[in-house]
């Protein structure tokens, strides 16, 4: 654990090895990115950057997702329920009873 170079007062795990600095989160970014590092297969900084891109385009694809309409016979229960939901969790959306071991994790391989 370091602090942010950019940050004084923040306390960060991310170090650059190449240049041997720590930077918070709000701070990730490789200084370098065109430049060959020797140590950016391991460089958590170069990861979490690229990481983050990723994960901010999956929020996008998230919020862009229309909602499912899912109804239950035979009550006719329909509920609206996003974009990658389980049945089992449409179901306790519309309040329907599904018998589902172990909350329906899968952990009893049913």
């Amino acid at each position: 654990m370091g602090t942010c170079i950019n940050h004084p007062d923040r306390e960060t795990p991310y170090i650059c090895m190449k240049h041997q600095i720590y930077l918070c989160e709000a701070c990730l970014a490789c200084r370098d990115p065109k430049i060959y590092c020797k140590h950016r297969s391991a460089c958590p900084i170069w990861f979490m950057s690229k990481r983050k891109a990723g994960w901010e385009a999956e929020d996008r694809q998230a919020a862009a997702a229309a909602p499912h309409t899912v109804t239950f016979l035979p009550d006719g229960r329909t509920v609206s329920v996003p974009a990658g939901s389980t049945l089992l969790e449409a179901a306790r959306a519309a309040q329907v009873h599904v018998r589902a071991s172990r909350s329906g994790n899968g952990s009893c391989k049913k």
